[in-house]
């Protein structure tokens, strides 16, 4: 059942170090995560948080009976934007693997008009609790780097209706990025990066999460390989030369 005022705890941690980190780090993160997402965007990649998820979701044909999944929703910002852009849809349901997050979420849009029209669900990505073919769209966005990404389309897969779209959008690496020492490279920047800037959770986070980083290539054919179509991959450039490019992915089951 839909409705904002309860956030469905059905969460299913695996025994994984990474996804540990993951939920620490977005955990610390909660109460300054708009914020945060804005300055890093704009220095990565030179646009804002509304501005990629504008990126994001500008393909989707909105009409009044949609139903749409937000994977990694976080404070629910997808649902809470294309709210504010008065975009019809039926039903929203944002699911996260960190259960702060949704706290803020539900803070957010607590007592606003969305209010009946998003749930928020605790739970992970590899394991969605929800029925097969409930949803007519699926977003995700700056999070699949911390996925295992064959689970994360096997489930997508089950809760999208025959003819349903998925959106996603990440950060997407070079062909350069298999090389084991470059990659080692990578990691060990990240993970001096955000040690410095952040703290150690989003350090540990950020260096494991670089070998999960695929190129355009790489999604295509595991999107191919999950039996969808009508591919439709988007490359955008970063703002500065050395740091790599946001890619927008969408196909239809």
């Amino acid at each position: 059942m839909f409705g904002g005022r309860t956030i469905i705890f059905n969460i299913k941690v695996h025994a994984m170090n990474e996804q540990e980190h993951v939920i620490e780090t977005f955990t610390e993160m909660a109460s300054r995560y708009e914020s945060l997402m804005n300055n890093e965007l704009n220095r990565f990649w030179g646009v804002s948080y509304p501005e990629f998820v504008r990126e994001l979701v500008g393909e989707i044909i909105f009409s009044k009976n949609l139903r749409i999944l937000d994977i990694a929703t976080g404070i629910a910002f997808i649902p809470q934007f294309i709210s504010k852009q008065e975009l019809p849809f039926d039903k929203f349901a944002g699911l996260d693997i960190t259960f702060e997050m949704l706290l803020k979420a539900k803070q957010q849009i607590s007592g606003k008009n969305i209010d009946q029209t998003i749930q928020l669900v605790c739970a992970s990505a590899h394991a969605i609790p929800f029925q097969n073919g409930k949803f007519d769209i699926v977003t995700c966005c700056l999070a699949t780097h911390h996925m295992n990404t064959k689970l994360l389309l096997d489930q997508i897969s089950s809760v999208l209706k025959p003819g349903g779209k998925f959106h996603i959008a990440d950060v997407g690496g070079g062909k350069r990025w298999k090389n084991r020492i470059i990659q080692s490279i990578i990691k060990a920047v990240a993970f001096i990066y955000f040690i410095f800037k952040e703290n150690l959770s989003r350090a540990q986070a950020e260096s494991e999460a670089v070998a999960n980083i695929m190129t355009i290539d790489e999604w295509e054919k595991l999107i191919t390989d999950h039996g969808f179509s009508s591919i439709k991959s988007r490359e955008l450039k970063s703002k500065r030369f050395w740091i790599p490019n946001p890619i927008i992915l969408e196909a239809i089951k």
